[in-house]
């Protein structure tokens, strides 16, 4: 067993050993044809030998009954001597090794050895020697046979003789030397042939792989194998080929797809220019650029102004135009070395290399205010769309892309609050101020958790009786570290977070809250006025958190005045109209916040669910002094009043603006002149310890709140919401006796 498994594993070492699949091939061929070579020598030589020892012993047959016939008549006469002479002429046969002659009784009468120096003594041992041999057939290198010797019919002896084994020796090195020399040819004759078969079959194997090995470092999948050899080679060959034809096709596929993903990764889908990763992309490159040469780098920031409205009034596909035709229009006015992008939405940026001075900058983004201020023909649309832009220096602005692009955003922000169409360099006090805008946005959110709001009450005054008819909540931020910060700061800020909703719903409430309590208290204020802001009239269900702010604190809806901007009538002028004339239908005062400031148009007061203008403290700033300022202000108290509506005016800082408002038969004012906004228990502390007078309530106060409440929680419970009509029958708009 062991014998078998040796040469298999010396096979398996000499395969391993050969790396190429044509040397192993090769080295197959070799090994079949020497082991058929080898198989055919060692047959020929067995063969040889085998021939020549039958032939040997034949021969050494004939010549022993030759000399028998010889020697018989000397021997049947007892005649030693004269056999003896006879087998003298064996000397001149070589191949004759020994020869015994004996005779009927097995005795020898005569011998003959090749070796004349052989001794007497050793004769019977080779006589017995010979005897064994004589018997074998085969494997003898020195064959020898035994002949009888018969004369007249009669056995008389017999012969033993031996050829000399350097005949047989001599045959068969010849011829295994004549098989050496034709298995050496043979074997090279096979090698030939070898490498020649290996080549036509491994041929299309071959150049197979040589294509495949190329396909891999080149990754050129064009290439193709040629179809050689057998069907099955060719079958291969073209199954390849089809391999390397899809391979190709899906090649070809990812590479599109690749670009497809890197121009969507990387340029605007609508515009087709760089988007914000690659525009910082190319920005960060020009910042190291500019790093090394000392240049100076500008970052434009253009935003169009009142682009969604465009958007909301055409639609978006005009939208789309209209973008389409703002980029056309930057990119016709850069410059080569200069990269626009569109970051999204109606946002562009530009960035300017070897920028000289900042004027140069401003100068740059002036151009480009006027290019896009120029109309636009979008299909059978004439548009006008003017734009902000924003500009920040490297290194003066920032180092890095994020930092300058941050900041020229921060500009152009500033260029819309200065009216828009504008553009604006940005500065560290604009920094600083941008910062404490973003602190305070932070603090804002916490705020009204942490109790940090308070109310102010400002009273309003009956010019006519000189008492007190209501008083106007006002809100105020104690601020931990800040202190009291101005409305004017965090207001914007809230409406712009959309944090005027919770703010605004709590002011209303605690607003409401405070009336009750002073009434509890004896202080019978006829209503409480809150500010609204138009976020929270367009996006909060501002009538539901009325009625509850009413209902909860048991108060009449006529105690309650909301004053509305003129700006929050215009923006979504149905939806407004119809919250305001709900509010109306429950009993509640609606006031025009401002007039002057906004769109300060009469006409549109006709149709609008108002009960009070408030003027705006701007119109009495100069009234005592310019004769065109208390003629305007005359002329709106007049105009208001024969509407229908009621004045009050605002900011009275002295008698004698007092005075002029008194001349011109306005109603109500409030103002520093009578009294600065105070908190709750300081208002109700001075109606205690002071002899103001306060304006009779228009309703009697137990009843109408009891009846409203009433009818307002039904209102809220039926399905339809309405029940503000019997409401109002029941509320009365004068006094009863």
């Amino acid at each position: 067993m062991m014998s078998s498994i040796e040469p298999m594993n010396i096979l398996k070492r000499i395969f391993q050993s050969v790396s190429t699949f044509r040397s192993m091939q090769r080295l197959v061929i070799m090994l079949a044809c020497s082991i058929v070579l080898v198989a055919t020598l060692l047959s020929f030589l067995v063969y040889s030998y085998v021939s020549f020892n039958q032939e040997s012993r034949e021969r050494l047959g004939a010549l022993g009954d030759i000399i028998g016939a010889d020697v018989g008549a000397a021997l049947s006469f007892g005649d030693e001597q004269a056999v003896t002479k006879s087998l003298a002429a064996l000397r001149a046969d070589p191949s004759i090794k020994q020869l015994f002659v004996l005779d009927e009784k097995g005795h020898v009468s005569a011998y003959y050895n090749k070796n004349t120096f052989m001794k007497p003594a050793d004769l019977p041992q080779r006589l017995i020697t010979l005897q064994s041999e004589v018997k074998r057939k085969i494997f003898e290198l020195s064959p020898g046979v035994e002949r009888p010797i018969i004369k007249d019919g009669s056995r008389l002896g017999t012969i033993l003789i031996e050829q000399d084994e350097y005949i047989l020796t001599r045959k068969i090195t010849v011829s295994t030397g004549i098989s050496v020399i034709i298995l050496l040819v043979a074997l090279g004759f096979s090698y030939l042939l070898a490498d020649r078969f290996q080549r036509v079959i491994t041929e299309p194997v071959t150049s197979m792989a040589t294509t495949m090995q190329e396909v891999s470092y080149t990754k050129d999948y064009s290439k193709r194998v040629v179809a050689s050899g057998t069907d099955e080679m060719n079958q291969l060959a073209d199954r390849f080929n089809e391999m390397l034809t899809e391979i190709e096709r899906r090649d070809v596929n990812l590479l599109e797809r690749q670009d497809q993903l890197h121009h969507m990764a990387n340029f605007d889908a609508l515009t087709g220019l760089p988007n914000r990763v690659l525009f910082n992309d190319r920005l960060e490159q020009a910042l190291l650029r500019a790093t090394r040469t000392g240049e100076y780098l500008a970052v434009l920031f253009i935003d169009l102004d009142n682009f969604k409205l465009i958007n909301d009034t055409h639609g978006h596909r005009t939208g789309d135009q209209l973008l389409l035709e703002t980029a056309s229009r930057l990119a016709a006015a850069i410059r080569a070395d200069d990269t626009l992008a569109r970051l999204g939405g109606d946002e562009f940026t530009i960035f300017l290399q070897d920028v000289k001075t900042p004027e140069n900058a401003l100068s740059v983004a002036r151009k480009h205010i006027e290019k896009l201020f120029q109309p636009y023909q979008i299909e059978d649309k004439r548009l006008f769309v003017s734009a902000s832009i924003g500009v920040a220096l490297f290194p003066e602005h920032g180092a890095t892309a994020e930092t300058l692009v941050k900041n020229a955003d921060s500009a152009m922000y500033l260029a819309k609050e200065k009216g828009k169409n504008n553009v604006e360099l940005f500065t560290d006090s604009l920094h600083e101020r941008l910062s404490e805008k973003l602190v305070l946005i932070n603090d804002l959110h916490r705020a009204l958790e942490r109790g940090e709001f308070e109310l102010y009450y400002q009273p309003r005054v009956n010019l006519t009786h000189n008492s007190w008819t209501s008083a106007e909540a006002l809100i105020r931020w104690r601020h931990p570290e800040l202190g009291t910060v101005s409305p004017d700061k965090f207001i914007p800020l809230a409406e712009q977070t959309g944090l005027i909703l919770p703010i605004g719903e709590w002011v209303l409430k605690e607003a409401c809250r405070q009336l009750h309590q002073w009434h509890c208290q004896g202080f019978p204020l006829a209503r409480i006025s809150v500010n609204v802001s138009p976020v929270q009239l367009q996006r909060q269900n501002l009538l539901g958190i009325v009625k509850e702010a009413i209902t909860s604190n048991n108060i009449c809806p006529r105690a309650l005045e909301l004053e509305i901007v003129e700006s929050a009538l215009v923006e979504n002028s149905g939806h407004s109209i119809g919250i305001l004339k709900s509010l109306q239908g429950i009993g509640v005062k609606i006031s025009i916040d401002d007039f002057g400031t906004g769109y300060s148009s009469l006409s549109y007061l006709r149709n609008m669910p108002i009960n009070i203008l408030k003027i705006d403290r701007s119109f009495l700033i100069h009234v005592h002094e310019s004769r065109e300022d208390n003629q305007i202000l005359a002329a709106i108290i007049a105009m208001s009043q024969s509407l229908g509506l009621d004045v009050v005016s605002e900011g009275v800082e002295c008698v004698e603006q007092e005075q002029i408002l008194i001349s011109h038969s306005c109603q109500e004012a409030q103002g520093y002149y009578f009294a600065r906004p105070m908190p709750a228990d300081k208002l109700l502390q001075r109606f205690m310890n002071t002899s103001i007078c306060l304006e009779e309530l228009p309703f009697h106060s137990a009843e109408c709140a009891k009846i409203s409440c009433c009818m307002l929680m039904q209102s809220t419970a039926s399905p339809n919401g309405q029940g503000s009509p019997l409401l109002c029958r029941l509320i009365p708009d004068h006094p009863t006796d």
